[in-house]
């Protein structure tokens, strides 16, 4: 049960580090433009066990686009252009559609953004190597965030995963495989085009006019 053991680990180890160190992370954000990568998603309830296991492609373009596809075992789509952000679940043919500014502060999502902000948002905490990765902590200044803890694993400059600590406990890993950086790609990935005949729920604030 590596995975098991794996979340242990980072749920009870200690910082090895005193001050904040996020030269790893630094490094990476600098280093990249554009990300795709495969994931796989696994979600650990708190008692550290197994119960969702999803799969599928990210397309990162910084500071603030990125699309989820989820191909397995359901598929969904969560895409942002940096002004709306889509949640698109196909089986219920449901499409919700939220602000991008005020859905993103102190989420994981936050992180690939611009990296002048981590700092504002996030404690960063440098844990060191557990399991053959370099890790690094941040948690949210915000008391309200629904993330207690958001941990990254790097190989080297490559990210290899990404775990999440929510505040019911639950424990949400990524592993992020075949990765290709500062490939271009295009704007047309990072909207979305609602088919016919589906559900639309628009959480967006309305702008008074004038």
């Amino acid at each position: 049960m590596r995975i098991i053991n794996l979340f242990a680990l980072l749920l009870f180890t200690t910082v090895t580090y005193a001050e904040s160190s996020d030269d790893v992370l630094k490094r990476f954000l600098g280093n990249m433009q554009t990300l795709e990568a495969n994931f796989k998603q696994t979600l650990i309830d708190d008692q550290g066990t197994e119960f969702e296991s999803t799969s599928g492609v990210v397309f990162l373009n910084r500071p603030d686009k990125f699309r989820w596809d989820y191909k397995i075992p359901y598929a969904q789509t969560i895409v942002t252009n940096g002004e709306s952000l889509w949640f698109y679940d196909e089986d219920l043919e449901q499409l919700t559609i939220r602000d991008f500014s005020t859905s993103i502060e102190n989420t994981p999502a936050a992180i690939f953004g611009s990296y002048d902000d981590l700092d504002a948002q996030f404690i960063i905490i440098k844990l060191g190597n557990i399991e053959k990765f370099d890790w690094i902590e941040l948690t949210p200044r915000d008391i309200e965030s629904q993330y207690n803890s958001i941990r990254l694993g790097f190989d080297k400059d490559k990210l290899g995963m990404m775990v999440m600590f929510d505040n019911l406990g639950q424990v949400t890993r990524i592993d992020f495989t075949e990765e290709v950086l500062n490939k271009k790609m295009d704007d047309s990935l990072f909207n979305f085009e609602p088919p016919q005949g589906i559900d639309i729920i628009d959480d967006r604030v309305p702008i008074d006019m004038p």
